[in-house]
């Protein structure tokens, strides 16, 4: 297309936009429908689906790898072993381990000294 052709269109689209700007709206939007119609007829000619479709067919993957998955930190205040969802809960010693009746004893002596105060 030359640039003649390119400013015949654009003198035409002028003389459309000084004709219409006078006119009333319906009248402006049956002008915008039959440009419309004739930029639809234009597209449809120059069949660019068929365009999109060839560049999708042709593009080649990026010849660079995906880069590796960063690592998760690790917190500088929990040892290690906290990390690790297999790591095992140690065990109490026997000397401070507390059993139930530990517990109730306790519940017992807590209920019996405060009944006994009085505020």
């Amino acid at each position: 297309m030359s640039s003649d052709t390119l400013v015949d269109i654009q003198r035409a689209l002028n003389i459309i936009r000084a004709a219409t700007d006078k006119e009333k709206y319906t009248v402006r939007l049956q002008a915008l429908e039959l440009i419309t119609q004739t930029l639809l007829s234009q597209l449809k000619a120059l069949e660019p689906t068929q365009l999109v479709k060839d560049l999708g067919t042709t593009k080649s993957k990026s010849s660079m790898p995906k880069p590796k998955p960063m690592p998760i930190p690790k917190s500088l205040n929990t040892p290690s072993s906290a990390n690790s969802p297999n790591a095992t809960i140690p065990n109490l010693p026997q000397s401070q381990a507390i059993s139930a009746n530990d517990i109730n004893a306790m519940r017992n002596d807590f209920v019996s000294n405060t009944a006994n105060t009085s505020y």
